[in-house]
């Protein structure tokens, strides 16, 4: 179903921006964002027993935060509105409630907070933005969080806010987590964004409809996106189609904006202020932090966090030392009490700029410009003190290219999935974490590969097995789950390695993708069938690489040569012993019941037979798609863009192949014409994967006695 427009950005009410210059002095703008953090205390006071609101963030300053962003940009506003509205749609759909929803519904709302402090010749370019100008917008990611910290806002909701920008990849460098690395909510929004972005009008292009933006998302699954999250939005709009556009309609028309008090109005100009503020010290610096009268971290910038290495989570609350950040003098020595500037502002009062040597993770040392401004209430009495860091030798960081370089090493060229040394970096760290526990939670792999490639390379050539490499690694990706990581050991040889997921649990999962190869169809090949072995391990105490390797890809030479097409485990124990692996047959759910073939015999012409076919078609909004004298096929039922089949019945989407025998007389009887008879084959194969062969069958069925009706078998 294609999605109504959802907005237009030149039918957005228009506001005049309170966004512009300022008077107030540095020391000003930062004492305003330290009375966030001290409001929250008030706020807190005031609200007595909370609700799920103000556990994540004040309420008042939720308000304010909304009004300044109405008073910025109208349309900004209602954007990330849509965007809760498919963010909390989608996590519902997941599983979520209670306060984690809430959080989520919340950083959704607040996903593009820093917007206001963007300037106007940037947020409101009519056209398309330069490198430089992506630069500098890309700075308000961090301003969001800045402000949002020194609110006191939910640490899961700042979380979830510094990840969404993570794509969602096997690839791992400074900009892209893998995927269990960054939280699902911050994924969903990710997403939930997307969304709303392809289907809004820009300036230079069109929204799109729904369809198309799902063909987008799902060609970025497993790479950009979770393709299970995206999976779970296109099942919530199958299932609720009028529910889910109304909705969002509902959502558009619900925005009215409302003229502002006098009060608010001077808020939304602070708020403006500190956000303008903001961007210009995230545009020239590396980061900052603030303490309040009681030297307390208040605010640890994203910037900082980055520069320094330092969660701000461990140090927000914590006391200020002279050994909070790593800084060195010249010669790289500890900071005595007398060199620090923050003993030195609060000694005498003024603002100061001072070098020092910061220590990177490794004990390499950079250049470093700490700017430290003293703040004072207007009793004359320290309110808190800012320091801002600049990075004296970031001339030398290394271009963007190295960046491109290092992802490109990460990643297989062909199937763009992880390659080899990715997988065993990857693992590494996966067998860290799981060392590291107390109670490890299991950790399993798989080894795949696939069956008779060589005969695929020799029959049909090396660009349609190729072909069958990315099909099979772009299966793996829509079909693991969000944390798994799929990557191509080499040649036909996947590896897909599964945390938190124990042996029995890792050989149900084989299997079902065992399955979803088996149904795996290439054009090039003439549909010819595939398939592939599996060879499954579970991480045990004292495994390293090379031994967990070696026991998975033993039991894939024992699934090899017992026959092919099947999966088999192996413990390491039952290596040690010599025991035979334990192997899942194809025969315990074979490609047959993946199938449905039957013929009967009709008494009809040919030419009656081609209307029949045709009524069918159109009556059941079928689609042929191929079509001769003898022969058609056709598909039937809604795929949408999941790789498995939806919950409607009637709706599971199958191929259909329909060949026509030789037509023959039968025989006079009782004086009558004799009329013709034909034999019809109807093959009917379910289109994607299914985890229960019984509920095909009863489709397949279903729609082969419809078929039959309609060709008015005898």
């Amino acid at each position: 179903m294609n999605s109504p427009l959802i907005a237009n950005s030149n039918s957005m009410p228009n506001h005049k921006s309170v966004h512009g210059s300022y008077n107030m002095g540095s020391a000003a703008i930062l004492k305003e964002l330290l009375a966030l953090s001290a409001e929250y205390e008030e706020f807190s006071l005031e609200a007595g027993e909370t609700d799920f609101v103000d556990q994540v963030i004040s309420r008042k300053h939720l308000r304010k935060l909304l009004t300044a962003l109405q008073a910025r940009d109208a349309s900004t506003l209602c954007h990330s509105r849509r965007v809760a509205f498919l963010a909390k749609g989608i996590a519902t759909n997941l599983g979520w409630e209670g306060i984690h929803l809430k959080r989520l519904e919340i950083a959704a709302l607040l996903h593009d907070i820093g917007k206001i402090g963007v300037p106007d010749h940037i947020m409101f370019k009519p056209g398309k933005l330069t490198s430089d100008e992506i630069e500098l917008m890309s700075h308000y990611h961090n301003i969001g969080l800045d402000v949002l910290q020194a609110c006191r806002t939910d640490h899961e909701v700042l979380t979830i806010l510094s990840q969404t920008r993570y794509h969602f990849s096997g690839a791992t460098n400074g900009y892209q987590c893998i995927g269990s690395d960054v939280h699902q909510g911050a994924r969903i929004l990710a997403i939930a964004d997307a969304y709303d972005s392809l289907a809004t009008d820009q300036v230079y292009r069109a929204g799109k409809k729904h369809d198309e933006i799902m063909t987008i998302l799902m060609e970025a699954a497993g790479t950009q996106f979770d393709g299970n999250i995206v999976c779970a939005l296109s099942r919530w709009e199958q299932n609720e189609q009028d529910a889910f556009h109304d909705a969002i309609v509902e959502v558009n028309r619900l925005y009215q904006p409302k003229p502002f008090t006098e009060r608010e109005a001077q808020d939304a100009n602070l708020i403006s202020n500190i956000f303008s503020y903001l961007f210009q010290i995230e545009s020239l610096y590396d980061g900052f932090y603030v303490v309040n009268s009681d030297f307390q971290f208040v605010l640890f910038s994203p910037g900082l966090e980055k520069l320094t290495e330092i969660n701000a989570t461990e140090i927000l609350g914590e006391a200020w030392t002279s050994h909070s950040m790593p800084l060195t003098n010249k010669e790289g020595t500890s900071l005595s009490t007398s060199e620090c500037s923050m003993n030195r502002v609060i000694a005498n009062g003024k603002p100061m700029t001072t070098e020092f040597m910061l220590e990177r993770p490794g004990g390499r040392l950079i250049n470093i410009e700490v700017q430290s401004v003293p703040m004072f209430d207007e009793n004359g009495h320290l309110a808190g003190v800012a320091e801002i860091f600049r990075d004296l030798s970031r001339g030398l960081k290394r271009p963007q290219e190295f960046n491109d370089l290092k992802l490109a090493a990460s990643i297989d060229a062909l199937t763009s999935v992880a390659n080899r040394g990715e997988l065993e970096t990857q693992l590494a760290i996966m067998l860290a974490r799981v060392n590291k526990q107390p109670n490890p939670t299991p950790l399993s792999i798989m080894f795949i590969d696939a069956d008779h490639f060589k005969n695929v390379n020799d029959t049909y050539g090396h660009s349609i097995g190729d072909q069958v490499l990315i099909e099979m690694a772009r299966l793996f990706q829509h079909e693991t789950y969000s944390g798994e990581l799929v990557g191509r050991y080499g040649g036909e040889e996947f590896v897909i390695l599964c945390p938190e997921t124990d042996l029995e649990h890792a050989v149900k999962k084989a299997e079902r993708l065992r399955l979803a190869i088996n149904n795996l169809k290439i054009d090039s090949m003439n549909r010819s069938p595939l398939s592939a072995s599996f060879g499954v391990a579970e991480v045990e105490s004292g495994d390293s690489i090379e031994s967990i390797f070696r026991r998975a890809d033993k039991a894939l030479y024992h699934a090899k040569e017992t026959g092919r097409n099947k999966v088999c485990a192996l413990t390491n124990q039952q290596m040690l012993s010599g025991i035979v692996p334990t192997v899942t047959d194809a025969e315990e759910s074979t490609v047959e019941e993946m199938t449905f073939s039957h013929t009967f015999n009709a008494c009809i012409s040919s030419d009656i037979m081609v209307y029949k076919l045709g009524g069918f078609v159109n009556d059941n909004g079928a689609r042929l798609t191929e079509v001769s004298t003898n022969r058609a096929v056709m598909r039937l039922g809604k795929t949408g863009l999941l790789p498995f089949w939806g919950k409607t019945d009637d709706r599971r989407p199958v191929e259909v192949e329909i060949e026509f025998g030789t037509v023959t007389k039968k025989a006079q009887s009782n004086n009558r014409a004799s009329a013709p008879r034909v034999e019809i084959m109807i093959r009917i194969s379910p289109l994607g994967w299914i985890k229960n062969p019984a509920l095909f069958q009863q489709r397949a069925n279903r729609v082969f006695r419809l078929l039959k009706d309609y060709f008015v078998a005898d």
